[in-house]
């Protein structure tokens, strides 16, 4: 029987690599980048082998472990040999100093701030973008590529003229430039007042009340008019767009634009019930927002209605039905709890108290199996165990607060001691608060309840 994969997003191979060598772990790493996918072999903690295309070795391990931004899956350990003997503190002592490198490398060409302000300006945050790429131009005036996104996040459209323009000034044959000054001349004679928007999908300028964008057709809202022009949408740039989108979850699980933007591409490409999902999502992570409540109203009743007319084949109206039942609801989204620790029976003592009260609660018995469950849950709260197998839980806390995708998770941290010195270490290291073990469950759900 084929193990499945054990996926871990949103921490670095560093971190990783510290639990392995902690708990003496023996498994292999399948680390992926964008297109580029790296092995490495470790066996009881320690990094014996790795492999990139035609690297192996030191080389490769080099390689992998610079990379930022990845996807970890954890895989049973190939049968391979042994080709690094280096300890692997070393290693990551002279990745380290790699990285640092080719940091001072990019900071000197201002490539690093241009990489922010893009990705600033694609999750539609326009005022740091902003500043991020006055300050990039500042060094790289000559940069067409840093024209083009200035240009792309401003809401005046002399601005826009003139930034382009001055892209053009420094090469006037460069192929996105003229597609973006195509969609300008599209758009210009709607720019009344010299105000715009952007087009989510394709950066077209728009007018303000624009509900529709003139370059790639996609509908910018999900209404009584977008639901008639179903998959109108110019198929390469909504593929385009939600490949973005998707790059941006991955980096940031919780962002609303992006989640949002894919419901808008589902249903501008006819997949209603791919966009019923993610409008479903948008509307849990933001309740107050009325936009997004009275939008998937919408999409519910229309598919309602589509389903009784073409005799769905049940699914469809699963999907709204299951929907609707959560919509209907009166109390907030059900809260996640992690439970770290290495007993099962306190773990399943904590998850039937948890339960009762209507949390939803996902376990872990290490330090490993915790991060995954971080990544792949990203829990409201987790209570961690102080001791668990080869590691203490100071470490694993430590690791999360270090990490800026989940440092904000409020952690309560369990102990049989109740001990000053502990209580003062979870504080320092960033835990919320402490509970000593045998606790009281009204206890527990008091103090759970101060910070979830």
């Amino acid at each position: 029987m084929k193990t499945a994969a054990q996926r871990i997003d949103g921490f670095s191979i560093d971190n990783i690599l510290q639990i392995f060598s902690m708990e003496k772990k023996s498994q292999t790493l399948q680390v992926s980048k964008e297109e580029q996918v790296g092995l490495l072999d470790i066996n009881q903690g320690e990094l014996v082998h790795a492999q990139l295309v035609e690297l192996t070795g030191m080389d490769a391990a080099m390689e992998i472990l610079a990379w930022d931004d990845v996807l970890i899956e954890v895989l049973p350990l190939r049968t391979i040999t042994p080709s690094i003997t280096s300890p692997l503190i070393n290693i990551l002592l002279e990745v380290s100093k790699l990285k640092d490198e080719r940091k001072s490398a990019r900071e000197e060409s201002g490539e690093d701030l241009l990489q922010s302000a893009i990705e600033m300006a694609e999750r539609q945050q326009y005022k740091q973008a902003h500043k991020e790429l006055t300050a990039f131009l500042k060094k790289k005036r000559d940069s067409v590529l840093g024209w083009i996104w200035f240009a792309r996040i401003q809401g005046n459209v002399d601005i826009i003229r003139k930034a382009l323009n001055m892209a053009a000034g420094i090469d006037a044959g460069d192929q996105l430039l003229q597609e973006e000054l195509r969609k300008f001349t599209l758009a210009l004679p709607t720019l009344h007042g010299g105000a715009a928007k952007k087009c989510y999908f394709c950066w077209t300028p728009l007018a303000k009340n624009a509900v529709s964008c003139l370059h790639c057709r996609g509908y910018l809202t999900i209404s009584a008019e977008s639901l008639r022009h179903l998959g109108e949408m110019d198929a390469e740039v909504a593929a385009q767009a939600q490949e973005r989108y998707l790059r941006i979850i991955k980096k940031f699980p919780r962002s609303l634009t992006a989640v949002y933007c894919l419901a808008l591409i589902q249903m501008n490409r006819s997949n209603l019930k791919e966009a019923l999902v993610y409008l479903d999502k948008a509307t849990k992570m933001a309740p107050e927002r009325a936009l997004f409540s009275s939008q998937l109203t919408m999409l519910l009743d229309h598919l309602a209605h589509h389903s009784q007319e073409k005799g769905d084949d049940g699914n469809t109206a699963g999907a709204v039905a299951a929907v609707g039942v959560e919509k209907a609801a009166s109390h907030a989204s059900q809260k996640t709890v992690l439970v770290v620790e290495d007993s099962a029976t306190t773990r399943k003592v904590i998850a039937i108290t948890l339960t009762r009260k209507g949390y939803k609660v996902i376990e872990a018995g290490d330090g490993l199996e915790a991060l995954s469950k971080i990544s792949e849950e990203r829990p409201d709260l987790i209570m961690l165990d102080v001791i668990l197998p080869k590691m203490d839980g100071y470490k694993i806390l430590s690791i999360i607060k270090g990490n800026e995708e989940f440092k904000d998770i409020p952690v309560i941290m369990l102990t049989s001691r109740d001990g000053f010195i502990d209580k003062m270490k979870g504080r320092v290291a960033g835990s919320s608060a402490y509970l000593t073990k045998p606790f009281d469950p009204e206890k527990m759900i008091q103090e759970i309840e101060k910070h979830i």
